[in-house]
């Protein structure tokens, strides 16, 4: 007996109608459980499980016979009210009702169970296992002509409902087929209308795999084939790698279909292998994802997609996923180079996964692009890779039989050898350690002459080019200069703590406060157990803390313990954790932190202060308000406008302080703001490069690089017309340092400490970035008479110092340069001479080992020294 499915909730009666026809008796008790059942109905679109308690309930007051004809209207009902609460219930509705037809015996009506269990497939809501159950129950009570195609029809309505099909569907498919004596033609047609139909669903691998047998034995009908290539399961990720999917469009001869231009996918050919790679590119892991490797079966895949890829034009992204983390594939970027499939120019900032293991390696090498950036990664290998042969240390090492490593490894070897030769002092210093890191044995023996070329590299010129760029130590700030000799030099400053615009050094046992207009006042203090305490200068005051107590010096008997309650501003201005406080490293300290900002950055226009953390989201600026921090990002009116076309601000890299009056910042400044504007590109394939511009127009190019941070403002050194980036140390370094990078070519002039400590090879000691404004020429004089360096006289600095040492560098600076007069200035002339003669020996060291190497490959004698 079959009854009308009904279209509306309200129109739900199927126990009553059944009951009309069927036990007239029962019919007030089936009417009043109806009844109940549409009074309650409503509630259940939120209380789903209190609905079902409350069925359970009316259906034990209702006769055995009537029980799953009361189910199967409750079914009904929950999925025309809708809702996922009553999605939930309604498949444990429908199991209530087949329980009850076991429990009590019942007759099972097959035309009824078949339309009903069809109506909840095409709901999407039957389990797995309800399909299973239907077969066994079909096969036994149908004759198999009917079974057959009543089985299909169910599956197919549960794909396209949205439920996945089973893993064993083409198994129940096929034991049924069998029976009704079916060919395989036809059940390979029916099983191919499931997949078509499943679109949307996570497909089971194992039905992949099951379909590829089938399909290799007989291809399905070729209407289904475009159905095939959109078959992307739900969700940011998979579960898989895509493999078995690939190898079922093989079986199946939808790859063929494609290769011919029979069928297209909906996004193109390109755009349905960026959503695979988007897919696959991690795969889930617990309550996570982690990367996986694309599959095989892809990499025999691309060269077959290879044309209508290059036809289409559509670079590929190899490394951005639905899961929102990035993996650089570079075993999938080699393998698209080498088919000659277009792709994205990924970020600077990414490095290559899976590099060494792909056998494309020498089509990524060989790359204008990538291959340098490729070279770089695989050269360095060998500090963490643990299969690496002993003394391989370059990608020509690690990789013999790949050419293309040879020339880019040479290119990178010979800008080694450029930058010794015309960069700053600490840029050469680092070409040269990264060029004696590369020419291992395998290196040597390709690279013939690499050797001679650095030694006709000229040592003198990164010296010339300090002298005349100008040295750090020839701009001061008096007052902080004058605090630091107070207290005993360098050696003598524990701590700095900053609350703009003043600087307060703290010493062993002695604070001084210092600003733009000289030394505000001091303090004397007594740490004991030889801690230092943080000592801030705040409205006219000393605030003093140590141990967790405080005082304020106005009130040096009354001590406290600052209390987070009572107040929380002072909590935060008696703390430093200078190494993760940005405010701190950076000086940039015009407000106590609120307490969930404890790593952050601040700017302000003078009027208001904002801060930047990721406590509401990752890299965003909020405005500090006396009631806390908005929780809606904003900007100050120097960002307004936007960064240009194509272009994003960079967040983390922006800065803006009002200026004291009358200050002169050597960053530049306008209406009284000093800061800096930091955009980079927002789309694939950008350089990474930062455009940078400083509040009076001075603008630069930068890219951030980890070994020398990201970029505070741009220097213009007084008297020497250099534009000098100023970044910010790395962050993990014990110490604090700053960096002066050339605009001009964006390489490393100098670098600086600007927090206490020992000191990294006897670099000159600053406040932080944040009060250079405040710094001038100590002497125009001096500064002059070093720009009139000329070759010679480098030449005499530097034999000088081989001579006598720094005393024969300051004789042959008062016999050349005698208008070099300020002390802090000679200081600097020396450090700079001295780190040139260090370069020269260290450059005849590594041109006398690299001609032994050879020496010992080619059996002739060694050649001479680079000389000096």
């Amino acid at each position: 007996m079959t009854f009308a499915l009904p279209t509306s909730r309200d129109r739900v009666s199927l126990l009553v109608d059944w009951t009309r026809e069927n036990r007239p008796a029962d019919l007030p008790a089936a009417e009043k459980a109806q009844q109940d059942m549409h009074g309650e109905l409503p509630a259940a679109v939120h209380k789903a499980d209190r609905f079902l308690r409350f069925m359970d309930r009316r259906a034990e007051d209702l006769p055995p016979e009537l029980r799953p004809w009361f189910w199967d209207g409750v079914t009904q009902a929950l999925l025309l009210q809708g809702g996922d609460k009553c999605r939930w219930a309604a498949p444990r509705a429908h199991a209530r009702a087949r329980r009850a037809e076991a429990d009590h015996g019942l007759p099972v009506d097959p035309d009824h169970h078949a339309s009903h269990t069809l109506f909840v497939a095409r709901s999407g809501v039957l389990p797995a296992k309800e399909v299973r159950a239907f077969q066994t129950w079909i096969t036994q009570t149908l004759p198999p002509e009917r079974a057959y195609p009543a089985l299909t029809g169910l599956i197919t309505a549960r794909a396209a409902g949205g439920s996945a099909p089973a893993a064993g569907t083409h198994t129940l498919l096929a034991k049924t087929a069998k029976a009704a004596g079916v060919g395989e033609q036809e059940q390979s047609r029916a099983l191919a209308g499931v997949l078509a139909a499943s679109r949307g669903t996570a497909v089971p691998s194992a039905l992949f795999t099951g379909a590829a047998g089938v399909f290799a034995r007989t291809p399905p009908p070729a209407g289904h084939l475009a159905a095939f290539w959109e078959l992307f399961p739900p969700g940011r990720y998979a579960k898989n790698d895509g493999g078995t999917w690939l190898r079922m469009l093989d079986a199946s001869g939808a790859v063929d279909a494609l290769v011919r231009g029979e069928v297209t996918p909906e996004a193109g050919v390109a755009g349905w292998l960026q959503r695979f790679v988007r897919l696959h590119l991690f795969v889930a892991s617990g309550d996570g994802v982690i990367v996986q490797r694309m599959p095989q079966e892809l990499y025999a895949l691309l060269p077959r997609l290879a044309p209508r890829l290059r036809a289409e034009g559509r670079p590929l992204d190899t490394w951005t996923s639905g899961s929102g983390h990035g993996n650089l594939d570079g075993m999938l970027l080699a393998a698209c180079l080498a088919h000659g499939i277009p792709v994205l120019i990924p970020p600077r900032t990414m490095e290559f996964s899976y590099i060494k293991d792909s056998p494309h390696l020498g089509c990524l090498l060989a790359h204008p692009v990538l291959g340098p950036r490729a070279e770089l990664q695989i050269s360095r290998l060998h500090r963490h890779y643990t299969g690496a042969p002993p003394g391989v240390r370059s990608a020509i090492g690690f990789y013999p039989g790949v050419p293309e490593a040879v020339p880019v490894v040479r290119a990178r070897a010979e800008g080694c050898v450029s930058r010794v030769g015309r960069a700053g002092l600490p840029e050469a210093r680092f070409a040269l350690g990264e060029l004696d890191d590369l020419l291992d044995g395998a290196a040597v023996a390709a690279l013939e002459g690499i050797e001679d070329e650095l030694a006709a590299v000229d040592p003198l010129r990164p010296l010339l080019r300090a002298l005349h760029g100008g040295l750090p130590e020839e701009l001061g700030w008096p007052a902080f200069d004058e605090a630091v000799a107070e207290l005993g030099g360098p050696g003598g400053v524990r701590r700095l703590c900053p609350s703009w615009p003043v600087l307060t050094l703290v010493g062993a046992d002695r604070a001084i406060a210092v600003d733009h207009t000289g030394r505000r006042d001091s303090i004397g203090f007594s740490a004991g157990r030889g801690e230092t305490p943080v000592v801030r200068y705040l409205d006219g005051r000393f605030l003093v803390a140590v141990s967790g107590r405080a005082y304020w010096s106005d009130r040096p008997g009354d001590t406290f313990v600052p209390a987070p309650s009572a107040d929380p501003d002072i909590v935060n201005w008696s703390e430093q954790q200078s190494l993760r406080d940005e405010g701190e490293r950076s000086g940039y300290r015009f407000a106590p932190s609120p307490s969930q900002h404890s790593v952050m950055r601040q700017m302000s226009d003078g009027t208001a202060v904002w801060v930047h953390h990721d406590y509401f989201e990752r890299y965003t600026w909020h405005v500090l308000t006396g009631a806390g921090v908005e929780q809606r990002t904003s900007l100050p009116g120097f960002f307004s406008g936007g960064p240009g076309e194509g272009m994003r601000w960079d967040s983390e890299h922006l800065s803006l302080v009002r200026l004291p009056e009358g200050v002169d910042s050597p960053l530049g400044h306008k209406d009284g703001l000093s800061g800096l504007r930091a955009a980079v590109e927002d789309h694939h394939g950008g350089t990474g490069e930062h455009v940078l511009e400083g509040a009076d127009g001075r603008r630069a190019r930068h890219l951030v690089r980890g070994a020398t941070g990201g970029p505070m403002g741009i220097l213009r050194f007084p008297g020497t017309g250099v534009d000098l980036v100023v970044t910010w140390g790395p962050r993990h370094s014990d110490l604090n340092e700053a960096f002066g990078v050339a605009v001009e070519d964006d390489t490393l002039q100098w670098e600086v400490r600007t927090s206490p400590g020992s000191g990294r090879g006897g670099l000159p000691f600053y406040p932080p970035v944040g009060f250079w404004h405040f710094l001038r020429p100590r002497d125009p004089g001096s500064s002059a008479a070093l720009r009139g360096a000329e070759p010679d006289t480098a030449r005499a600095l530097v034999d000088a110092h081989s001579a006598e040492g720094a005393a024969g560098v300051l004789k042959a600076l008062d016999e050349h340069l005698p208008g070099v007069v300020r002390e802090e200035v000679r200081e600097g002339v020396v450090r700079v001479v001295a780190a040139t003669a260090e370069l020269g020996v260290r450059r005849e060291k590594l041109v006398e080992r690299v001609r032994a190497d050879r020496a010992a490959l080619t059996g002739a004698p060694a050649a001479g020294g680079a000389g000096a």
